[in-house]
């Protein structure tokens, strides 16, 4: 399987994962990622990963799950811009049907058999693509799951109704026509041109979801109003920040095997490593020092780690909305030769258990360990501050006291994070000494997690702001960050010249011809200088040796029904 059928995401601040929408989703970044050698050994393939495999008949009945986040959920709709966040998603694909599509440790995408019985192009010129349901789902309100689930998610995502607030358009604005098929099971979407990562689209959505730009945009903030996975919601508390799930008794598949599954938000990194050690928690994603410090020392005994070369990837979005000090594209080349990428990536992972020699991040639409990775940096790749200087005097800039100055105003910016973020916390000294070093002066804006994206980042109300995006199989998926007026585009930064590129991109069904796309959107993506990428994130997990089906993913989609505790295990008597 060629592995280029994906979207590096930056990171939902590392990790949403909106992958059914085809978009990246976003990872407000209190995890690190990237790494030293730290003791890890050699590179991990990017078809391997590690999730404690077993078969079902492996496994008993019972037992609790319980997970950490790092941000309560602003909105549950996962269809929404503010919904399109890791920690949401990581929690509905539980609960909801988020992809009807699965893949595997290699990238390799299928229909999802819990909800889709065929996923399939009938015809390549026109290009048309059937979506065949399962038989005999209903969503927890009672409607069936059908066509018409299927046809809320392509009228609403296709940017016609611009009140809705979609999390990406990007796909569904190439389809022509919907209809029913043979049954009210089966949806054919016929495109107005090629679109190479078509599986990607294939989704359903409530009626009551679809219904009106209300209900979209709000209707689900306080909670997910339908539901239709093995688990369903026992108990939301917003106020201690929990969610509880139990088996849905209405669920057509296999049993959900845990009794429980209790998500909490911790949003300091150290306390929830610290309620790992006093085994409040069975699982922690640990990705910088702050927690890989405290749980290091627990492997091997009852703990494994866990970890694979995932599809995401750290990075700081610079914001070049008009009137803002980073319009100017020469003061962002220069940020970008005054930013030492290595010292920035040494500052969160120096101790993290990473391979030898891991390579920087020169690409942003391909993590190093992926087929067509290649650097494209070129000069605004290197740490020159020298160099830096030079772009910023070419500009009309003048020095005066350490000061880059242009009509007597200096470059002042302001860089936003969300409170207790571990990696931001290392990161924003080392960049804001590398900028002073050639007078840009940097200021911090520290804000709560759960607004972040949705009052900051999202409104561009930041100079620069450091996530993740979280990858998926398909390349296209990532299209919204890049072009001129993507949705997820939060800097504003792009030309026509990449977006005509990016159009090419999505169309082009060559493999090869479409990486070769690829890398030339990417090389204009370093000269529009809008995007620093830092290093492709890790997946590390700690967690119980008991606990199976669960882990370092990869590109691997997990499935709830097969996650539990491993036949003649204690957990299963909690």
């Amino acid at each position: 399987m060629r592995l280029t059928r994906r979207s590096m995401l930056g990171a939902t601040a590392m990790t949403v994962s909106m992958t059914a929408l085809a978009a990246c989703s976003k990872d407000p970044g209190n995890g690190g990622s990237g790494g030293s050698d730290g003791g890890g050994g050699e590179q991990i393939a990017s078809d391997a990963n590690d999730i404690n495999a077993k078969e079902r008949d492996e496994l008993g009945e019972g037992g609790v799950l319980r997970l950490a986040n790092n941000a309560f959920p602003a909105n549950w709709n996962p269809f929404h811009s503010d919904g399109n966040e890791r920690n949401t998603s990581d929690m509905l694909r539980a609960i909801f049907p988020l992809e009807i599509w699965t893949s595997n440790a290699a990238g390799k995408v299928t229909p999802n058999p819990l909800y889709t019985k065929r996923l399939e192009l009938t015809s390549e010129d026109p290009q048309v693509m059937e979506i065949e349901l399962n038989e005999g789902m209903t969503w927890s309100d009672g409607t069936p799951i059908d066509y018409k689930s299927i046809e809320n998610v392509f009228k609403t995502m296709d940017g016609s109704k611009e009140e809705y607030g979609v999390a990406s358009s990007e796909g569904y604005d190439k389809v022509e026509k919907i209809e029913q098929g043979d049954s009210d099971l089966v949806a054919v979407i016929t495109f107005k041109e090629k679109y190479a990562d078509w599986t990607g689209l294939a989704a359903v959505m409530p009626d009551s979801l679809a219904e009106s730009a209300d209900a979209f945009n709000t209707g689900w903030q306080a909670e997910p109003m339908v539901t239709a996975g093995p688990y369903k919601v026992g108990k939301i508390d917003a106020g201690n920040k929990t969610v509880l799930l139990e088996p849905d008794e209405n669920w057509w598949g296999d049993k959900a095997l845990l009794k429980q599954v209790l998500f909490t938000t911790i949003e300091d990194p150290a306390a929830t490593a610290t309620s790992f050690q006093n085994g409040q928690l069975d699982v922690i994603e640990t990705t910088v020092p702050a927690t890989y410090s405290v749980v290091e020392p627990m492997i091997g005994d009852g703990v494994s780690l866990r970890k694979a070369a995932g599809p995401n990837w750290t990075h700081i979005t610079l914001n070049g909305t008009e009137g803002r000090p980073l319009a100017d594209q020469a003061v962002r080349q220069a940020m970008f030769r005054a930013i030492d990428r290595e010292e920035v990536f040494l500052s969160v992972n120096s101790t993290m258990p990473y391979p030898k020699d891991t390579e920087t991040l020169n690409n942003h639409l391909l993590v190093t360990n992926q087929e067509g990775y290649q650097d494209n940096a070129g000069d605004l790749g290197k740490y020159d501050p020298d160099a830096a200087k030079k772009l910023l005097e070419d500009a009309g800039y003048t020095f005066e006291d350490d000061l880059a100055t242009k009509d007597g105003k200096p470059i002042e910016i302001t860089y936003v994070y969300n409170d207790g973020s571990k990696t931001n916390e290392a990161v924003v000294p080392v960049v804001k000494e590398q900028l002073a070093a050639v007078g840009i002066t940097m200021k911090v804006q520290k804000v709560p997690p759960t607004d972040l994206f949705s009052k900051y980042v999202i409104p561009g109300e930041f100079d620069l702001t450091l996530f993740g995006w979280v990858g998926n199989p398909f390349l296209s998926s990532g299209d919204s960050i890049w072009k001129s007026e993507g949705e997820q585009n939060f800097g504003k930064i792009g030309d026509e010249e990449t977006d005509k590129l990016i159009d090419q991109a999505a169309i082009e069904t060559d493999p090869d011809a479409r990486l070769d796309l690829i890398n030339q959107i990417d090389a204009n993506l370093w000269e529009l200088a809008g995007t620093i990428p830092l290093w492709q994130s890790y997946d590390f997990y700690v967690q119980n040796d008991d606990l199976a089906n669960y882990g370092a993913w990869g590109f691997q989609r997990p499935d709830w029904t097969t996650i539990g505790y491993v036949e003649g295990s204690a957990k299963l008597d909690d």
